[in-house]
């Protein structure tokens, strides 16, 4: 795809792929950013930017810092968490750092965020079982 290159960089807090700033231009690499963002407001159960917020107010800090310490369940609210399978969760995050990758190349296409999505599906199934068969109840 062309880049589109822009004259002021534009775009939403938390939500902008931090390589517009450095090279003024988007690709669809900057969309896959963020998608990635938003996959982590859905895991993590918070806004990507909150302004005034001492323990960080970016999630995509918060959410990489935790991942690379290999500590998944901090990101994820313990509502979720306990209703979740462990393999399903890592692979679930691993999808979204990889959208959120600083470097534009190091990201993956979409093909691949789907089939990492469509896998961490298949992981949760079993789990889903449990659930329904009342051993893990549902809290929504």
């Amino acid at each position: 795809m062309d880049d589109v290159h822009l004259t002021t960089p534009i775009g939403t807090k938390g939500y902008m792929d931090p390589e517009i700033v450095k090279t003024g231009g988007v690709t669809h690499k900057s969309d896959i950013y963020s998608f990635g963002v938003v996959l982590l407001e859905i895991l993590c159960g918070r806004k990507a930017y909150i302004p005034n917020e001492d323990d960080g107010s970016f999630l995509v800090s918060v959410a990489k810092f935790e991942y690379e310490k290999d500590n998944v369940e901090n990101l994820i609210p313990p509502s979720l968490f306990d209703q979740m399978g462990m393999e399903s969760a890592r692979t679930f995050t691993s999808a979204a750092i990889l959208c959120v990758k600083d470097d534009r190349v190091q990201r993956p296409d979409m093909k691949y965020i789907v089939h990492q999505l469509e896998k961490a599906l298949e992981l949760q199934l079993p789990y889903e079982s449990l659930n329904s068969s009342g051993n893990v109840p549902y809290l929504c």
